[in-house]
């Protein structure tokens, strides 16, 4: 689908037959997928789940986001 025709049907109110994120994200159960990410705050590096301690850095501020 070329941008204008998208722009067109996004402004014009018409649907669509691109996926949304929202429905994009869903599995075939209707129910949708999160990601976990598990992340230094002092210099980013991304770590396993249940990681105390940054392998980088040595900082200790694991925080973990879940992305919709």
């Amino acid at each position: 689908m070329s941008l204008s025709t998208l722009l067109s049907e996004l402004f014009s109110g018409s649907d669509s037959t691109v996926d949304t994120p929202e429905t994009a994200a869903q599995s075939g159960d209707g129910v949708k997928s999160v990601t976990v990410v598990h992340e230094c705050r002092n210099c980013g590096t991304n770590v396993s789940a249940g990681t105390t301690q940054c392998p980088t850095c040595e900082s200790d501020a694991i925080v973990t986001y879940s992305i919709d």
